[in-house]
């Protein structure tokens, strides 16, 4: 083994690559690469084929803004990332501040570097004669959630209103959400369901498609054999949403849970105000059965919309999962056998200094490392996280990078959406000279 390597092992074991005081690992300083993955792992909707070279991706990334299309309203892009199985990327942009707000989907192709704008939520609804008058013509202003390929080849993504909202749970969105899809071929558009929740979040599998609606966490499960839609509620507590889910292999879907306790105390239990929240992640599986429930501890929730819950999360080629909290509290599912409930982990904090805003996760090599931005002392920063190690280690941009960073009023969200030549993507918004507009950054290891 190289010096620099086993130098940064040490100092991982040890704990002193952190930030403030101590130097942060630069550019340059590559962690020890994973012996685990295979080049030739097949590529599946739940993992993907692992690169041919793994040391640059454990090097920190260069960031470059791509230049966005822009429509009037145009306002930002809530983590609302994904991919097709042709290595296509989507996005999903918010609109605000306009008499028809209408969330649009975009269309990204990586090689040409081009966009394509793949229509308008509020359009697509009256071109397909659903969309509701009164009191006034739909909007569905937000595309909030991750998109997926299914294996029927259709894209699917979920959209919400948010007139009339309140922010403590008490009244959903005038129009609620829409959970839709897109055939990616012909570019035609379909509404699967319509539901009285907002819809904030899809789970991607083969057969099933789920989408998270809140006040609630009311899971809706598409069946793209049968064409058929059924819902089973979680339950949260006041406004609180986790802005994402997620779904196995076996399409098993893990959801958060927030209850009202007696007890004072106890796994996953923290005191919001002066009430004793419970949060658990609970898993259900194929036919929507409860089949299991575990405590959350650092979940830290709000009884708002203000809390994020899980924030990322990022699918292994091994099967695991492994997801972050608002907080930076970072778990791992660990993948399991026939229908056994899966062994949910503590792996730590995402930050080698604690507790950090994180928005963001990926796993670039698909094991043992995750990667995301953490915001710390106001700032971003990119941390990698050892997962046999334990150990996290926060890794300097370049110059050119770091200003992309240091963009004003620039918020980024995202998890798990890497194209084919294993480019990653954030998105979200950036102060413009009419207020706020989308962005989105390509994250590429060179």
């Amino acid at each position: 083994m190289h010096k620099f390597m086993r130098y940064l092992t040490y100092a991982l074991i040890l704990g002193f690559v952190v930030c403030g005081c101590s130097k942060p690992v630069a550019d340059s300083s590559p962690l020890e690469p994973s012996k685990s993955v295979s080049a030739e792992s097949k590529r599946t909707r739940y993992s993907r084929r692992a690169p041919e070279s793994d040391l640059r991706f454990l090097r920190a990334p260069k960031l470059r803004l791509l230049d966005t299309p822009d429509f009037v309203g145009a306002h930002a892009i809530w983590g609302a990332t994904g991919r097709d199985d042709a290595g296509n990327m989507y996005f999903g942009v918010a609109a605000y501040g306009v008499d028809d707000p209408s969330a649009r989907l975009w269309r990204y192709q990586p090689k040409e570097d081009q966009f394509d704008d793949m229509g308008a939520v509020n359009l697509k609804l009256r071109e397909m004669g659903i969309a509701r008058i009164d009191p006034f013509p739909e909007t569905q202003m937000k595309i909030h959630s991750k998109i997926f390929e299914a294996a029927d080849g259709r894209i699917y993504f979920s959209s919400q209103d948010e007139h009339n909202e309140a922010d403590d749970g008490s009244q959903n969105a005038l129009f609620g959400g829409r959970f839709l899809s897109m055939d990616p071929k012909t570019g035609r558009w379909d509404c699967v369901a319509t539901t009285p929740e907002g819809l904030i979040a899809v789970a991607g599998g083969n057969r099933y498609i789920c989408a998270l609606g809140y006040f609630g966490h009311v899971i809706y499960q598409y069946d793209t054999q049968h064409k058929t839609v059924k819902s089973v509620r979680v339950g949260t507590v006041g406004g609180h949403v986790s802005r994402n889910f997620f779904m196995d292999d076996r399409e098993h879907v893990f959801a958060v849970r927030l209850e009202k306790v007696s007890e004072r105390a106890g796994p996953g239990i923290s005191w919001v105000n002066a009430t004793a929240i419970k949060a658990s992640l609970v898993e259900y599986d194929a036919d929507l059965n409860e089949v299991n429930e575990s405590p959350l501890d650092d979940y830290r929730p709000t009884l708002d919309t203000s809390s994020l819950g899980l924030s990322g999360y990022a699918k292994l080629i091994s099967g695991d999962i492994v997801f972050v909290t608002y907080a930076g509290a970072l778990w791992m599912l660990r993948q399991s056998d026939g229908t056994m409930p899966r062994n949910l982990e503590r792996l730590g904090w995402i930050h080698p200094e604690g507790p950090g805003e994180c928005e963001c996760l990926f796993a670039p090599l698909g094991d043992r490392y995750v990667a995301g931005f953490v915001v710390h002392g106001k700032r971003y920063q990119w941390v990698v996280y050892d997962i046999q190690l334990r150990r996290s280690v926060i890794l300097q941009l370049d110059p050119e990078s770091q200003a992309v960073l240091e963009i004003p009023g620039l918020g980024i969200y995202g998890c798990d959406t890497l194209d084919d030549q294993h480019q990653a993507y954030v998105a979200g918004w950036r102060k413009i000279p009419r207020g706020n507009g989308p962005c989105i950054i390509q994250l590429s290891w060179e």
